[in-house]
């Protein structure tokens, strides 16, 4: 885990990203909000609607619609990543996917990193990690991790855009805790195109436990958060990160 140090350089930087270490002193997380939303279709499949509110602040986060299909039947769409700015400085990205459609797949890519080659910022997870693809991108990618035995489910996506390299590999994250929703997000830079974006991750078990409540799940370690980059690179990307707001860069996610 993090020294006390190293977690107020994490918060520090965060913040930078999109200016707000000088224009709002107060606020301490990209991430500034979340929703979660769940429904049993007719046919017993699982759809979840995940909703997380970006502080932009100066940076323009194009509009953009990323569908997911399924690999095996590219005429049939998973889901929706749909970018969208709701307020001044606030973007809004909302994930709505058939948990259960994709846990379904019979073959599915497994994955273990981001696409900067760095760890999942996940532990303690109970089953394998799988990715899809987002709107045919190489880069962008859905995550899923799903123990039904556990009742544990982990949901996560990346996207991807060049703007966001520092010319190192580097990452800042910091936890979100709103409605109910516990999770980590935030910025990645890779050294090679394709390789830096944005990324966020939210632990969804709770939709699996309220869907089956009689169940009783397999006892396991609680799912931690965390991100092992060091100071220095936090420090040299975050230069990059404040150099974007200042000039109010335009950021399209692909």
């Amino acid at each position: 885990m993090f020294s006390t140090t190293k977690v107020k350089t994490l918060i520090l930087a965060a913040t930078a990203m999109m200016g707000l270490a000088a224009c709002s002193p107060g606020s301490t997380q990209v991430i500034k909000g979340a929703d979660l939303k769940a429904e049993a279709q007719s046919n017993g499949d699982i759809y979840i609607n995940l909703t997380t509110h970006l502080d932009s602040n100066n940076v323009q986060i194009l509009a953009a619609q990323l569908p997911i299909m399924n690999p095996n039947n590219p005429a049939e769409q998973l889901g929706l990543i749909n970018i969208n700015t709701s307020a001044p400085g606030i973007t809004d990205i909302a994930l709505g996917l058939n948990l259960s459609a994709v846990a379904k797949l019979p073959v599915l890519t497994p994955e273990t990193t981001l696409p900067n080659g760095t760890s999942f910022p996940v532990w303690n997870t109970t089953a394998k990690w799988y990715s899809l693809p987002l709107n045919n991108s190489k880069t962008s990618k859905l995550y899923v991790n799903i123990d039904w035995t556990a009742q544990k489910s982990i949901v996560g996506y990346a996207l991807t855009s060049d703007s966001l390299s520092a010319g190192i590999v580097a990452n800042i994250f910091s936890v979100f805790n709103a409605n109910g929703v516990t999770g980590y997000g935030g910025v990645f830079s890779g050294t090679t195109p394709g390789t830096s974006g944005l990324a966020v991750f939210a632990d969804v078990s709770s939709v699996l436990t309220a869907l089956n409540p009689t169940f009783s799940p397999v006892v396991t370690k609680k799912i931690v958060f965390a991100d092992h980059t060091s100071e220095v690179k936090q420090k040299m990307f975050t230069k990059k990160l404040i150099d974007l707001n200042v000039k109010k860069a335009k950021i399209k996610f692909k």
